[in-house]
């Protein structure tokens, strides 16, 4: 299966099948396997390309929960905002800021009380 791989410093990205790091084609830095089911943000827009760079130094990546179906990777912030958000819930509650990156809710325990 063909996967994304991206530059986060060019904002580059291609999908290719390669088991191997693939240098950028650009900068020559290796690229990052993203995951096959990336959507990846135009190149102009810089806050998407942020939001996505704290998502992958995170760990996250955009793989199918279930090998047998493309279900999708689960919930992945899009913008600068919701990393923001993201990582104060992170920081006041002490959870991983991986695990609340993918969290389409990460308030849903805060707001019991």
């Amino acid at each position: 299966m063909r996967s994304h791989l991206v530059c986060l410093g060019c904002r580059h990205a291609f999908k290719k099948a390669s088991p191997q790091p693939v240098p950028c084609p650009s900068c020559g830095e290796p690229m990052i396997d993203a995951g096959e089911q990336l959507a990846v943000p135009p190149r102009r827009d810089v806050d998407g390309w942020r939001a996505l760079a704290v998502v992958l130094e995170a760990g996250l990546r955009f793989r199918p929960t279930c090998g047998c179906m493309p279900d999708g990777p689960g919930y992945r912030p899009r913008t600068l905002r919701e990393v923001r958000e993201r990582q104060e819930v992170a920081a006041r509650t002490g959870r991983p800021l991986a695990e609340v990156l993918a969290d389409p809710d990460p308030w849903s325990d805060e707001r019991r009380d």
